[in-house]
């Protein structure tokens, strides 16, 4: 490097030979190798779950299959019944008990579709028209007449009861019993509880368990997946960062590994220019010393070695300078193991001006007049 032409020429001028600066063959530049990224984690095929309802013993005796829902008079809720529609929709009511009393089915529908025409608002038409769907076996048309008559009476006992054994039909034992149970807090009897206690609440508690179980499994297999996550991507980070220190450690060397003797010291990039070949004898060892290598890149040391090579006398105004006598002290302790004249250093800086070393005391004026 040019700003280090100071210390060739003091190292010649100190006797040592310098070898013409080799030609390196060219080197195709190092192409920095990329991060490697953490390789994506293989998702798994998630497991079919069998059912659960499958899976546990139910007694489904005397469910059915739902039904399509039928078109039936629903009436219009936004109109309101005169008094003389809603005597003429209870007088219907009457015949459409009678009816089904008698077993005559369609006719009691018929007559429950008119009654309901003529006063949408009457909760019990619609409890007593799923009433007589649920003997139709016809439950998820019961349980749209009964989820209807709780919307304009959520206490009608009827209601809940129909709504109740209608998902009894259809195999819902959960919400079954959840209907059956609100129709018993409104109007107990004994034939719904029966039905409710030997029936309906056993496979209800048999799916409830069931789900709960489930859900603890998922919960558990969630938890160890994330767990799973966590430890791949440690390993990922792991491995990308002991990959990027290999690549670092092998890319640097240890100091004196590169060519010149200073391979891998920031900033030195081996020898100054045109003292890659061979040195002095023992000479190589203060360009081993990390100290002195980083002190030779210091902008104030180089100002000052150059100052003191063009006039050894320049030294004295550098005596307080820490940094500059290091230098200067270990380049004197290598020329001293060399033979050096009289241990000291050519070119005048035998220690210093007048035969003074370092660790002499101020030098008196005889010397200061022969140094100018």
């Amino acid at each position: 490097e040019p700003k280090l032409d100071f210390f060739k020429d003091y190292l010649i001028s100190m006797g040592a030979t310098v070898p013409a600066k080799k030609q390196e063959p060219k080197t195709e530049p190092k192409i920095p190798t990329p991060e490697p990224t953490p390789e994506p984690m293989e998702e798994e095929e998630p497991e079919e779950e069998s059912s659960e309802e499958e899976e546990i013993e139910l007694d489904n005796t005397g469910v059915i299959s739902g039904e399509d829902l039928m078109d039936l008079p629903m009436g219009d809720s936004e109109e309101t019944p005169s008094e003389e529609a809603v005597d003429k929709a209870n007088s219907l009511r009457g015949q459409a008990m009678c009816a089904m009393g008698d077993g005559n089915l369609d006719e009691a529908l018929k007559l429950f579709g008119e009654a309901i025409e003529l006063n949408p608002h009457a909760a019990v038409l619609f409890a007593k028209r799923s009433q007589l769907l649920l003997r139709n076996k016809k439950p998820n048309n019961a349980v749209r007449d009964a989820e209807k008559a709780l919307a304009l009476n959520p206490d009608n006992a009827l209601a809940h009861k129909c709504k109740g054994k209608a998902y009894r039909l259809l195999g819902k034992w959960e919400e079954s019993a959840l209907a059956l149970a609100a129709g018993q807090k409104c109007d107990y009897d004994d034939d719904t509880q029966e039905l409710l206690k030997t029936v309906v609440k056993p496979n209800a508690e048999k799916l409830r368990m069931a789900r709960l179980r489930k859900e603890s499994k998922n919960r558990e297999r969630d938890h160890k997946d994330k767990l799973e996550r966590i430890r791949k991507a440690k390993e990922a980070r792991q491995k990308a960062h002991d990959e990027a220190k290999a690549r670092e450690a092998s890319g640097m060397g240890g100091l004196g590994g590169m060519p010149g003797g200073m391979g891998g010291m920031g900033g030195m990039g081996g020898m100054p220019e045109g003292m890659d070949g061979d040195i002095p004898p023992g000479m190589a060892g203060i360009f081993n010393d990390p100290e002195i290598a980083v002190l030779l890149q210091d902008p104030e040391v180089i100002q000052a070695m150059a100052a003191i090579q063009q006039n050894p006398a320049n030294m004295m105004q550098y005596m307080n300078n820490p940094k500059v006598m290091k230098v200067v002290t270990k380049l004197q302790g290598k020329f001293a193991g060399m033979g050096g004249a009289d241990g000291g250093m050519p070119g005048g800086m035998g220690g210093m001006p007048g035969g003074r070393s370092t660790g002499d005391s101020a030098p008196s004026q005889g010397t200061n007049n022969n140094a100018n």
